[in-house]
């Protein structure tokens, strides 16, 4: 098969860059230097062809941008799953504690303002706590008298001793 001349010019100047880059000197007329040739050609392809799809795969692995782990063992990938696990609950207990002390710190704080309020509110407290009184089995309680006119607001839960008092139950004593 005879080569063309695209193919010999070729070929001498692959002869020319062996002298240069690497020192063999070897004759355009030797059986080898064909042989030679096509395979610096096909590596020459091939090189361009792995470089395509190593361009093409690093271009996918950066969107994809995993994390990779290697094992040498079972044991040490149970492990690792483990851990994350591990990690997993400690975060969770304590985003748990800290909505917990969160909505205690909360209940309290608004369980002291309300009681401030109502404090504040209630000038009379003070003269009222006075008139509470206990009976012989423990409840304590505060004796109204009547009022004069149409002043009175009912109360559901009390009892009316006479004419003139009545006794709203306030709380039993905790023995």
């Amino acid at each position: 098969m005879a080569m063309t001349d695209k193919e010999r010019r070729d070929m001498r100047d692959y002869s020319a860059f062996l002298l240069k880059e690497y020192g063999f000197d070897i004759p355009l007329n030797d059986p080898v230097m064909p042989a030679l040739y096509i395979i610096h050609k096909e590596m020459e392809l091939t090189n361009r062809s792995n470089k395509a799809i190593a361009s093409e795969v690093k271009e996918a692995a950066s969107k994809i941008n995993p994390t990779v782990f290697n094992f040498n063992n079972e044991d040490a990938a149970f492990k690792f799953q483990l851990g994350i696990g591990v990690r997993w609950i400690l975060c969770g207990c304590i985003i748990a504690v800290v909505a917990a002390i969160g909505a205690w710190h909360w209940s309290n704080v608004n369980k002291v303002e309300e009681a401030d309020n109502i404090v504040r509110n209630s000038g009379k407290l003070g003269e009222l706590l006075k008139l509470v009184k206990k009976d012989n089995e423990g409840f304590y309680f505060i004796d109204f008298k009547a009022a004069n006119k149409d002043s009175t607001v009912f109360i559901k839960e009390f009892q009316q001793m006479d004419a003139n008092t009545v006794r709203i139950y306030l709380a039993r004593e905790t023995k």
